[in-house]
């Protein structure tokens, strides 16, 4: 499956997010303890929720994403990073440097279902399996895996 005019566009600059979300936790002065504190918080959410989205508050993207979940009536954990990304503290940005680390996807939305990683609105999973919740939702794969985390969690 080939990625949307969006995706695409997001997809060549995601090598100069990547580098501004690395150096920017830098900057604030983030050390290894932050890095492995921000991951124990993500995994923790990610498992203990079916849905998980990551967002920024001014993003349309992040918007656009929830939208989605909300129309098709599913439940998620929204975890809000802040409001843009030049924007965030250091906390903040070590969660965002550390979901890159962990998906490869340095933009937001950050959206995982049952534990998985399937992309953000428009970017799909780093591995291709996903081709993110826009283009789950079109070829019907959305409400499969929604209702398959239901019936995990009953």
């Amino acid at each position: 499956r080939q990625a949307s005019p969006r995706g695409k566009v997001m997809g060549l600059l995601s090598e100069v997010f990547k580098l501004e979300n690395r150096w920017q936790a830098k900057l604030l002065g983030a050390e290894k303890e932050d890095y492995r504190q921000a991951r124990k918080l993500i995994e923790e959410t990610v498992s203990n929720n079916n849905i998980v989205i990551y967002t920024y508050k001014l993003s349309l993207f992040s918007a656009e994403a929830m939208g989605v979940l909300d129309e098709i009536g599913a439940g998620y954990e929204n975890v809000e990073v802040g409001l843009e990304w030049f924007l965030l503290d250091k906390e903040k940005s070590v969660l965002r440097a550390e979901l890159l680390k962990m998906t490869g996807q340095s933009s937001l939305p950050h959206v995982f279902i049952n534990g998985k990683h399937v992309g953000g609105l428009f970017t799909g999973s780093e591995d291709g399996t996903y081709p993110g919740l826009a283009g789950l939702k079109e070829s019907g794969e959305l409400m499969k895996m929604v209702a398959q985390g239901l019936d995990v969690a009953s």
